[in-house]
């Protein structure tokens, strides 16, 4: 009896102690998002996508004309990242040094990569040469718009995995009272989106996607800007910022929204999707997303989710751009860990009907 009574409350012990792991794995789970006609379910999510033990800050996907994924050999594109050049040397602005963008090919699948290597590197006094956006015109013809820690200038090649050359004639600059609002130090970047106008033979114009950023208070909006390249010339040039700028995305008392992304091939319900960051206070970042029949999300906005924050040993999160696969919608994007390292994170949500 002794010894069925043992193998009894070894038994009742055995299950007491279950239940608590059982309910804690229920209680981590993150919940569906109601976005739109849809819910997104988090399923995975990585904050070292890549394998560098330096810097590798997410700069862009390449991406068509029609603001797609350019794809290669079924599922593979280039992934473009930012790593440090030079140290910091306390200058008023140098606080995160001089940096230079790398190239490597990505399976969009596998999420495997290869070895990078140099892209864009600092042309006369840059301090940066952070690539943003990346954008495949034809088969021989790809512009990259990049950040200078002042404003966004642009580098043509003709292949996606060469070093691209600045054009000196194009440089996008604060000029507007919206952005200069919000801090001191006033800048813009290029983030990572367009919305194709017109493509003809002769060249290519299209809406491009900026933020400002203000580096000392952590503030900023999105914004348009018209932007025409000469196929045969291979000329970049800025034609004008849209006279609606700044998107109404940022919501009230929130002090940015930023830093984000939409690409052309993300339709759900029906709509287009974009995401970005908000920032209700300084030390706090979300992940957010808004749907919109208007591709220039200037209107009929029908839905504004706060996604996720961060996650696991991130601090930031930003420059988020995205793609949909077998059901699933992949968002990589830049993360600065509790170690002071900018790496690639990616996020993959399970795309469920409501």
């Amino acid at each position: 009896m002794k010894l069925h009574r043992k193998i009894f409350y070894l038994i009742v012990a055995t299950m007491f102690l279950m239940v608590p792991v059982s309910f804690a794995a229920q209680k981590n789970e993150p919940k569906p998002i109601a976005f739109g006609d849809v819910q997104l379910q988090r399923i995975h999510h990585d904050e070292n996508l890549l394998p560098d033990v330096g810097h590798a800050g997410f700069g862009s996907l390449l991406i068509d004309s029609h603001g797609k994924v350019a794809m290669h050999d079924g599922k593979k594109t280039w992934l473009y990242t930012t790593g440090l050049f030079e140290s910091p040397t306390g200058g008023q602005r140098d606080w995160y040094g001089k940096w230079v963008s790398h190239v490597r090919e990505f399976d969009t699948q596998t999420l495997v990569t290869t070895e990078k290597q140099v892209a864009l590197g600092l042309s006369g006094k840059e301090t940066w040469a952070v690539i943003h956006h990346a954008l495949q015109i034809r088969d021989d013809l790809f512009v990259v718009f990049y950040s200078t820690n002042g404003g966004v200038k642009a580098a043509v090649n003709n292949r996606p995995d060469g070093l691209f050359t600045t054009d000196a004639s194009f440089k996008l600059e604060v000029t507007e009272d919206w952005e200069k609002e919000g801090g001191e130090k006033d800048s813009l970047e290029s983030t990572g989106g367009h919305v194709l106008i017109e493509e003809t033979e002769k060249d290519i114009t299209f809406w491009l996607l900026y933020d400002s950023y203000h580096v000392d208070q952590t503030r900023g909006e999105l914004g348009w800007a018209k932007v025409r390249v000469d196929k045969k010339t291979r000329n970049v040039e800025l034609v004008e910022k849209h006279k609606d700028n700044p998107l109404p995305l940022r919501p009230e008392n929130y002090i940015a929204a930023r830093s984000g992304g939409n690409a052309g091939d993300v339709i759900l319900g029906g709509k287009h999707a974009f995401f970005y960051y908000t920032r209700p206070t300084r030390n706090i970042i979300l992940l957010s997303a808004a749907l919109s029949p208007d591709p220039l999300f200037f209107k009929d906005i029908t839905n504004r989710v706060e996604i996720d924050t961060v996650l696991g040993t991130e601090q930031v999160i930003e420059k988020f751009e995205a793609y949909v696969l077998d059901n699933t919608l992949y968002i990589i994007y830049e993360n600065k860990l509790a170690t002071g390292h900018w790496g690639t994170g990616i996020r993959l949500y399970e795309i469920m009907e409501q």
